[in-house]
């Protein structure tokens, strides 16, 4: 038995359900191109949004207010110039009135030595190697230096009022040659060299001698000393160099004022490094020798001591510069006040 109306129903709604997924497909496509496209999309520095799809890539795009690189006007600045250190000041000597002290000065309390008097003079190192004060450096065997006494009265002449300048022989030393035999100068056969007094002379240019110096005068501006003076600090020519392997063509200048060089490095800018000469020794031949060429006197130290009455006095005098300024860097060693600057002698 049919039912009243049944057979005419076909569905409630078919074709709106066709239309509601057709609408969500459209949505579901519309959201993945949005997704995708987020990617393309430019946001420029005017606020302004643009689309940059891939296949638009090939050429590129200008974009607003970017300046072509070939526009750009590239500017490079040179690196500033190195400014070249300057020279370092001569040091501002005053005329020296010194005195030399005898060398038994620091075996007793030196204080009453020192009264009256505007500078001294200190022998702090022999010719024959010893050290005449108890020095704090390492020595070489068999070296030998003073008791602990008289570092105490060296110190007491450093730390002094007076202007104080520490002597010390440099390369005539039988001592430290006895010593480090390699640091001496040698013969033919192998020894080491004598000159016509029986001395032995160190190498200037051996490394061991350099610092030995070095140390020695490092010490004595650390105790107190305002100036170290140099002695022998030269080639020997009291003697046959022939017979020794030093070569004839060794730049003895050069070698002298390159030790010259350590120990001014070694004590300082501030402390006056000098040279004392020997009176016998007075001809261009003798000097060129011994190392000592006018240049190297000149430039090397800041003063020149020299012997009042002697020939090197007399040669030295002529080979000055007329700038050299004979007042304070030339010091007339004697037994009496003699120039502008002196040192009375023992």
């Amino acid at each position: 038995m049919a039912t009243k109306g049944y057979h005419q129903y076909r569905g409630r709604g078919r074709g709106s359900k066709k239309l509601l997924v057709l609408l969500l497909l459209l949505i579901l496509l519309a959201a993945s191109a949005f997704l995708v496209l987020q990617r393309y999309i430019v946001y420029n520095d005017d606020g302004s949004v643009s689309l940059q799809l891939p296949f638009g890539r090939g050429e590129e795009q200008e974009q607003p207010g970017k300046i072509p690189d070939d526009e750009v006007d590239i500017q490079r600045e040179d690196p500033p110039a190195q400014t070249p250190e300057p020279e370092p000041e001569p040091l501002a000597l005053q005329p020296l009135h010194a005195k030399e002290l005898p060398y038994g000065c620091l075996y007793r309390d030196p204080t009453s030595q020192l009264q009256g008097q505007e500078a001294v003079v200190v022998n702090v190192k022999r010719a024959d190697g010893t050290i005449a004060y108890y020095t704090g450096i390492d020595l070489p065997a068999n070296v030998l230096r003073g008791s602990e006494a008289t570092r105490t009265h060296l110190q007491t002449i450093a730390q002094s009022d007076c202007y104080t300048v520490a002597r010390m022989a440099v390369l005539c030393d039988n001592a430290f040659a006895a010593a480090v035999p390699d640091a001496a100068l040698t013969n033919r056969g192998g020894g080491q060299w004598l000159d016509n007094f029986n001395r032995f002379w160190l190498d200037p240019t051996n490394e061991k001698v350099a610092a030995h110096i070095c140390a020695l005068a490092k010490e004595c501006v650390e105790l107190g000393f305002d100036e170290i003076l140099l002695d022998q600090l030269r080639y020997p020519i009291e003697g046959d160099l022939s017979k020794t392997t030093l070569r004839s063509d060794t730049d003895r200048a050069a070698a002298i004022a390159a030790l010259a060089d350590q120990i001014r490095e070694a004590v300082g800018p501030e402390i006056a490094v000098s040279i004392i000469l020997p009176a016998s020794i007075g001809t261009d031949y003798s000097f060129a020798q011994s190392g000592l060429t006018p240049q190297v006197l000149m430039e090397s130290f800041d003063r020149i001591y020299v012997p009042q009455n002697g020939a090197s006095h007399r040669w030295v005098s002529g080979v000055l510069s007329d700038d050299y300024d004979r007042s304070t860097r030339l010091v007339i060693t004697s037994t009496y006040a003699a120039a502008d600057s002196y040192m009375i002698a023992q």
